[in-house]
């Protein structure tokens, strides 16, 4: 669908944001000097920063053009994905975020190399395995990123959906192989801001536009039902809530920024700030996506929802305003995924396997081709969207559950259960993003799986398995080695001496 006569004006609105968010990354590259700057920004983001940072990289295309076309969708019911995802943070609040910290590495991997580190090989085996698995994941949670930002040129300037899909990658690669983790998260603080005053000011405009709350409540009595109530069955909605829940209390993307943040406190700080963030603009979108459904109820494609409210509904500056809003939510997860995948193959893979004696430059480069490479994957998955969906929230759910049924359990237990072995956290990873993909071909493509099972959302099972996989294997193999347990757990004492229960525990 192309709309045309797009304002000048906004189209100049649109180009200034692009040079800033250019600029930002220049200034990024300039600044960078070593990997430690590059993935984790020297470590001195505060909270307010922080909280910004970890909003913008949760709230993608997912939630500004795939959010908010399930909400035009569906009605209110989606709503309830918010609880689940928040429920993920408090979690992360608890039991990883702060330990994470504390560890103080620079990837997820890192963890894994050394709480998993009795593999034989000083914990790169198992790092190569955590790797490989963030890199696949994020292959597809890119695929929707670009997609969406492929949705947006299609509607704005008329470009065919492939040409915008593939435009829309390789500014992200550029901008985000040149920046690094400075830019990304400065760029982050300046795009949650973008989104939030966006979508709260919208919110006035587009009650008025469509006539105030007595045309309101005129038109969702002559709707159905679902649409004001509960949408989806509540083993739909457990699913999503689960996903976004055990994804978000795992995502390497956020550890990656929860590294990059001072200390303990300012983590803690940061994840209050993020959830009124994201309060604030997960129940707008909500609003805003019902009145669009008002306003235009026929919509061919919900995905395009966001971005015809801005072209006529809320003025050249104003709608230039809430696109941006929308690459702000593309860009600043896009680069903090690419930057998480190719500091998989750099950092964990080539780095440290294979060339430990790296200068910093040869590392610093070795991320930025990475992340060039590993970003222009996804454009197969983009253009061939069957393959894992075709909304973009849903690819986005997907992702979410690989990430949390092959991470939740091996992080958590890996923090807090010093029984945890490397055999049983490798096993985890693996069992738990196993069954995701087994029931995703299972439900959506090849349909083996029981209709009674299809229902619920692929990260129950792998979670489930991951937990049983993990704890089974953990028991029948030898316990963890001191080496493991030292930078996670006080008092740990040896397997051969010293008190057993205390490793049990």
């Amino acid at each position: 669908m192309a709309l045309t006569g797009v304002s000048p004006l906004f189209i100049g609105t649109v180009v200034v944001y692009f040079l800033v968010i250019l600029g930002i990354g220049y200034y990024g590259y300039i600044r960078t000097t070593d990997e430690e700057d590059f993935l984790v920004a020297g470590r001195e983001i505060g909270p307010v920063v922080g909280g910004a940072t970890l909003s913008a990289t949760q709230m993608s295309a997912g939630t500004l053009v795939g959010t908010f076309g399930i909400h035009y969708l569906l009605g209110f019911g989606f709503i309830w994905i918010w609880p689940g995802l928040w429920a993920g943070w408090i979690v992360s609040l608890l039991l990883v975020a702060p330990q994470m910290r504390r560890f103080g590495r620079v990837t997820v991997p890192d963890f894994i190399a050394v709480r998993y580190g009795d593999d034989g090989a000083n914990g790169n085996y198992s790092r190569a395995i955590g790797a490989i698995l963030i890199v696949i994941a994020y292959t597809v949670y890119l695929s929707a990123q670009v997609t969406g930002g492929g949705i947006i040129f299609q509607s704005i300037l008329g470009l065919d959906p492939e040409i915008g899909i593939i435009t829309m990658a390789l500014i992200a690669v550029f901008y985000t192989s040149i920046g690094g983790m400075r830019a990304s998260i400065l760029t982050d603080f300046v795009q949650a801001i973008i989104m939030a005053v966006a979508v709260v000011i919208a919110l006035p405009l587009s009650f008025t536009f469509v006539g105030g709350l007595g045309t309101v409540n005129a038109i969702f009595q002559s709707f159905n039902p679902s649409f004001v109530g509960q949408a989806l069955s509540t083993q739909e909605i457990v699913g999503f809530m689960a996903a976004f829940g055990f994804s978000i209390a795992a995502a390497p993307y956020e550890i990656t920024r929860i590294y990059s943040m001072k200390d303990e406190k300012t983590v803690r700080q940061a994840i209050g700030i993020t959830l009124i963030f994201q309060s604030i603009i997960g129940t707008s979108v909500a609003l805003l996506a019902i009145y669009m459904r008002i306003m235009f109820p026929a919509l061919s494609n919900p995905d395009l929802a966001s971005v015809i409210m801005s072209l006529n509904v809320l003025g050249p500056i104003l709608g230039a305003l809430l696109v941006c809003a929308i690459f702000s939510a593309i860009l600043s997860t896009v680069d903090s995924v690419m930057i998480v995948s190719g500091a998989g193959l750099a950092h964990d893979i080539y780095v440290q396997l294979f060339n430990p004696d790296a200068s910093e430059r040869q590392k610093v480069w070795a991320n930025r081709i990475a992340i060039a490479i590993l970003g222009l994957i996804p454009l197969a998955l983009a253009l061939n969207r069957g393959l894992v969906g075709d909304l973009v929230q849903l690819i986005v759910v997907l992702q979410a559950s690989m990430m949390g049924a092959m991470f939740f359990m091996p992080l958590v237990l890996g923090l807090h259960w010093r029984r945890a072995t490397t055999a049983g956290g490798v096993a985890g990873m693996i069992f738990g993003f196993s069954t995701v993909v087994i029931w995703h071909v299972g439900t959506e493509i090849l349909s083996y799986i029981p209709e009674s099972l299809a229902g619920y959302d692929p990260v129950i099972p792998g979670v489930i398995v991951s937990f049983i996989v993990m704890v089974t294997i953990s028991y029948a193999t030898k316990k963890p080695s001191p080496e493991s347990l030292a930078p996670f757990f006080d008092n740990v004492v040896s397997v051969d001496g010293g008190s057993d229960s205390d490793q049990d525990t």
